[in-house]
């Protein structure tokens, strides 16, 4: 139990202050012997916090192992997307919600697909596929509260 709390409280830290680790790319790639990092964007917007990250599936794969997170990786995908959504004035954790991530690619095609929750990591997360270089579009689409929102960031391939 003690353990599980320990990976918990770390892999929070790596969620919550990635500006602390070092890596060699935006999009969390490290070569061997480098501390990964993820990336993050936090967007504030009608009273909800949310927080995107978004990785190489090598680099996932290397933190679920890590972890001790026995999932596949989604084949044909690229990359994993993560969304932690929080009360804005709380900081409360919206757990288990319906949430759906869409990602649409330079050339307007979009992706789609259930937020699947996660609770060791305590996000949400998708598998998709971005082997574009150029801008991204990726928004989070829920209902809290009977009020449905969508909110999105702009992520660039390079």
């Amino acid at each position: 139990m003690t353990k599980k709390v320990f990976l918990v409280a770390a892999l929070f830290l790596v969620l919550i202050a990635p500006s602390v680790f070092a890596a060699s790319d935006q999009h969390g790639a490290a070569d061997k012997g480098q501390t990964m990092k993820m990336p993050s964007i936090d967007v504030f917007a009608d009273g909800v916090h949310v927080t995107f990250m978004v990785m190489k599936n090598e680099n996932h794969k290397t933190m679920l192992t890590q972890m001790k997170m026995n999932e596949e990786i989604e084949k044909g995908t690229t990359h994993n997307i993560m969304v932690l959504v929080r009360d804005e004035k709380t900081g409360k954790e919206y757990a288990n919600k319906s949430i759906t991530i869409t990602v649409t690619d330079p050339d307007d095609n979009e992706q789609m697909k259930k937020g699947s929750y996660k609770d060791m990591m305590r996000t949400y997360d998708g598998y998709f596929k971005m082997s574009q270089t150029g801008k991204y579009q990726i928004k989070v689409l829920f209902e809290i509260e009977g009020k449905k929102r969508s909110i999105g960031i702009a992520h660039d391939m390079v």
